[in-house]
Order: C-alpha cells, then sequence, then structure tokens
C-alpha cells in the first residue's frame, strides 16, 4: 500500500466519523411525524363530527322554531276567520233587528192610521145619522147628500178593512220574527245598543286590589264589550266563574271576580266568552 492509498483510507475514516456524527444528531432530533399527522388527523376528524353533529342539532332546531312558527301562523289565521265570522254573524242580526223595528215601526203607525179612520168613520156616522134625521124634514133636497154620504162611508169602510187587514199581517210578521229573535236568545224589547256580541277572549293578567279580585282578559270595547257585562271563564269543558266587567280599553277589559259563581282557581290562559257555548 502506497502512501497515497494510506491517505484515503485515513479520509475515508474522518468521513465516516463525520457522517455518524450527523446521523447521531438527526436521529436526536428526529420526530415521528407520521404519528404527529395521525394524531392531528384524528383530532380533525373529531372536530368534524362535532362539528356536524351541532349542525344537526342546530337543523333540527330550525325544524322545530319554522314549525312552531308556521302553528301559530296557522292559529292566528283561524282565530282571524273566527272573529270576522262572528263579526258577521253580529252585523247580520243587528241588520234584522234593525228591520223588525223598522217593520214594527210601521205596523204602529198603520195601527194608529187605523185608529183615527175608525175615529173618522164614527164620527161620519154619527153624521149621517144626524142628516137622516133632518132628511125627514127635505128628504128630497138631502137625497143625493146622503147618497155620497153613504158611498164615502163605503169607501172608508174598504179602507178600514184593508187596514184591518193589513195590521193583522203585520202582527204576524212581527209575531214571527220575535219567535225567532227569542229562539236566538235575543229580547224583541231590547235596545241594540245594549245587545252584547258572543265573542271569546283569553284571561292574560291576575291581579288583587283591596281583598277584589280583578282578571284581565283581552276583549275590549272594539269587540263590543261595555262596562256592567258580564263573561263566563272555562278552561276545557270545565266552568271556573263569572267577572262584572269594571274597565273597558279598545282591546282588553278589567273584571272583578263574582264569588257567587266561583267554581275554581282562575289563571292566565284560561278562556272567557260572553255566552258558554260548549
Amino acid at each position: 500500500m502506497n502512501f497515497l492509498g494510506k491517505v484515503f483510507i485515513v479520509l475515508v475514516f474522518v468521513l465516516s466519523i463525520i457522517f455518524m456524527s450527523f446521523a447521531i444528531v438527526v436521529y436526536s432530533t428526529h420526530k415521528n411525524w407520521r404519528e404527529l399527522a395521525t394524531a392531528q388527523s384524528a383530532k380533525l376528524t373529531d372536530a368534524k363530527a362535532e362539528m356536524e353533529r351541532l349542525k344537526s342539532q342546530h337543523d333540527r332546531q330550525v325544524e322545530q322554531l319554522e314549525a312552531a312558527r308556521i302553528a301559530e301562523e296557522q292559529q292566528a289565521a283561524k282565530l282571524e276567520t273566527e272573529r270576522a265570522m262572528l263579526a258577521q254573524n253580529n252585523a247580520e242580526i243587528q241588520k234584522s233587528l234593525d228591520e223588525l223595528r223598522q217593520e214594527q215601526r210601521q205596523t204602529m203607525a198603520a195601527f194608529t192610521a187605523t185608529q183615527q179612520n175608525n175615529e173618522s168613520l164614527s164620527t161620519q156616522v154619527a153624521d149621517l145619522s144626524k142628516q137622516k134625521r133632518d132628511s125627514e124634514l127635505a128628504r128630497d133636497a138631502q137625497y143625493a147628500e146622503m147618497l155620497k154620504a153613504t158611498e164615502e162611508r163605503n169607501i172608508l169602510v174598504g179602507q178600514l178593512e184593508t187596514a184591518t187587514q193589513r195590521n193583522i199581517q203585520l202582527s204576524a210578521q212581527v209575531g214571527r220574527m220575535a219567535h225567532v229573535m227569542q229562539a236566538n236568545g235575543l229580547n224583541p224589547a231590547t235596545d241594540a245598543n245594549t245587545v252584547t256580541p258572543t265573542v271569546e277572549g283569553i284571561v292574560s293578567q291576575i291581579r288583587r286590589t283591596g281583598g277584589v279580585q280583578l282578571v284581565e282578559f283581552s276583549l275590549g270595547a272594539d269587540d263590543g264589550i261595555k262596562l256592567g257585562d258580564t263573561v263566563e271563564v272555562y278552561r276545557g269543558n270545565k266552568y271556573l266563574g263569572r267577572l262584572s266587567v269594571r274597565e273597558t280599553s279598545p282591546d282588553k277589559a278589567i273584571g272583578e271576580v263574582n264569588r257567587s259563581f266561583l267554581q275554581g282557581q282562575i289563571q292566565e290562559g284560561d278562556r272567557v266568552a260572553t255566552r258558554l257555548t260548549f
């Protein structure tokens, strides 16, 4: 082996030591990137699963809220339809009542006219009797006048008979109308301004003042509620009691609990009505 070969051997040895040192340093600082990536991937998978769970929960809540909103809108539409029907029924009843009152006034006017005609006929009959007595002294001169008076009497009698028949017809019609009103719970002699419409509402608040239990409900002057009216309180098919209206506003009223009719504890959300239908 010559000198050059020995130099190469020494050089290879030195380089081997250097590379081995590098390998030791690299090994000491080496990280298992695959395990780290696997751990991060597992965390990412868990995060995605959690996100999907939260998204699914959010979607369910959104669906529930939407269903609740639709139900509320349907309930509001139903209540509005019922309110419109009640208002229409009230208007029709009011119209019928006005027509009946008008017919009653016409009947009374016809009856008064008939009485006046009867009085007039009685007077004319008396006059005819006097004329008849006077005609014994001047029969020929008064004969034409007597015929005229007799003709007028016949006309008046015919008018009386016509008025009497009309009066009978109107009386029968008024009787039928009164029967219809009574069948619908209306008094024919009741003033139209005192009629309380059939409406329903909800108890919104309960409070006590001076030992008196007051109940606020969602019916007011716009619904026809007036001071002094009474409303009934119920829950489902259970009757709870009666309220006497003490205060009114356009959209609500306050009533005092009548202890004579109290049959249960009145709570917020209970139903009130001017007339029970169950």
